[in-house]
């Protein structure tokens, strides 16, 4: 009996951790939505020439919003520079 009640327990603990963390899990998702919201409606406040000053064009907007670091350049080509 006691060994029924143990189990039983253990499965009710489980099946509450398990709610828990897709809540967590759902309020970090909106979180970090919200957090990519607010960036691409900052980001669409800067004129172009802003933009363009720290390296953006409008068509990176997003996928800087969504962290793709791929964009970002860490070098530029100085025999480009003036002409681009």
């Amino acid at each position: 009996m006691t060994q029924a009640i143990l189990t039983a327990h253990s499965y009710s603990t489980r099946a509450l951790e398990l709610v828990i963390e897709a809540l967590r899990t759902l309020y970090s998702a909106q979180r970090r939505h919200s957090e990519i919201r607010q960036t691409i409606k900052e980001l669409n406040q800067l004129n172009d020439k802003e933009l363009n000053d720290i390296g953006l064009c409008r068509g990176d907007i997003r996928n800087i919003a969504r962290g793709d670091s791929t964009l970002i350049k860490s070098e530029s080509n100085v025999n480009l520079k003036g002409w681009v």
